[in-house]
């Protein structure tokens, strides 16, 4: 506890009892790996799920995390449990000896105790560097990806045109086919009613023999030629009949079918999607190129304004100068673009890194 003693010339003191003189005990030891757990598990939120080193901050994260709780417990209530004072929680004994024997180790002298800061520093500050640190950006693999994106562009836009102008093909085969169909139906049913119109006129002629008993013979050969004639026509009718039949339904149609058509849409819609995704990442690097080359003219005038010397001030001012023209020479069109374009770009990034290096 906390208090102000009576006497003046004492001054303030500090007394820790149970169980606060463990719990401080273990307390180098619990941060630490707070600020582990911590900065993992925030970190492992931006990497994908099944990506293996996303798996392993999670389980180190929560390993932490546990051996930090689970060290406040043991060392709080190890020795009293809730209960009579020889119900201890396990090895409690034995924890508060090893805990003991390394709090001698690591803070038994200043010297020890300097050495576990500047270890815990440089822990903390590689495992911080690690998950906050962006990395450096390649700018060739920048170029490389623009450069992929645009040919997939191109290749994307040739896909959907050549399926547009299959589809259009179709379509007029499909409408020649139907509008073929459509007349020889119109002249079937013109031959129906031609079949009926000559079996009714043959029934009226029929009729009228039957009617006609007392008619010569002259009459009778006549009816009888008549009634011959109108059935080779009815035959000759009913032959080209059969025959558009035969024709309509031996017609030989384009050599596609519905499920191939709707294949085609479907790949039309995906090669569609695909040109738009191709272009929205082409888009992305252009500004991310844009935004790189705005860094570099901060980059120029933040090193103007250094300390350092006159002739490495023009050394990186020149340097960076140089990267910002290499890197718009390769975003000019490809036909203003230079065979050693991207070797001077290499070139500048190395003797820039180089000189931060050194």
């Amino acid at each position: 506890m906390v208090g102000i003693s009576p006497i003046p010339d004492i001054g303030v003191s500090v007394d820790f009892q149970f169980p606060m003189s463990d719990i401080i005990a273990v307390i180098p030891y619990v941060l630490p790996l707070i600020f582990l757990g911590t900065i993992f598990l925030l970190y492992q939120r931006y990497l994908p799920r099944e990506m293996l080193r996303r798996n392993a901050l999670v389980f180190f994260g929560i390993v932490f995390y546990i051996a930090a709780f689970l060290m406040v417990l043991y060392t709080g209530f190890g020795s009293v449990w809730w209960g009579p004072d020889e119900l201890t929680f396990g090895s409690w004994s034995f924890l508060m000896g090893l805990l003991q024997s390394f709090t001698d180790l690591v803070f038994g002298s200043v010297l020890a105790s300097m050495i576990y800061l500047v270890l815990t520093i440089t822990v903390l500050s590689m495992a911080t560097n690690y998950v906050i640190a962006p990395p450096n950006p390649d700018f060739v693999g920048l170029r490389e990806d623009l450069k992929n994106a645009q040919e997939a562009l191109r290749t994307a836009e040739k896909t959907v045109q050549e399926l547009e102008a299959e589809k259009k093909q179709l379509t007029e085969q499909f409408a020649d086919r139907e509008e073929r169909l459509a007349e020889l139906q119109t002249e079937l049913e013109s031959l129906k009613s031609r079949v009926e119109s000559a079996e009714a006129e043959k029934a009226s002629l029929a009729k009228q023999l039957e009617e006609a008993p007392g008619i010569g013979t002259e009459r009778e050969q006549e009816l009888l030629a008549e009634i011959g004639k109108k059935d080779e026509a009815i035959r000759r009718l009913q032959s080209e009949i059969e025959d558009l039949r035969l024709v309509v339904e031996s017609k030989p149609g384009p050599s596609v079918d519905q499920e191939k058509v709707a294949k085609m849409e479907s790949e039309l819609g995906t090669a569609k999607a695909t040109l738009a995704d191709v272009a929205r990442r082409a888009e992305t690097a252009s500004e991310v190129s844009d935004s790189v080359i705005s860094d570099l003219a901060e980059l120029i005038s933040t090193v103007e304004s250094s300390n350092l010397d006159p002739s490495a001030k023009i050394a990186l001012t020149s340097l960076v100068k140089s990267l910002g023209r290499a890197m718009g020479r390769v975003s000019r069109p490809d036909d203003e673009k230079t065979p050693d374009t991207r070797v001077e770009m290499i070139g500048a990034v190395m003797m820039v890194h180089e000189i931060v290096d050194g």
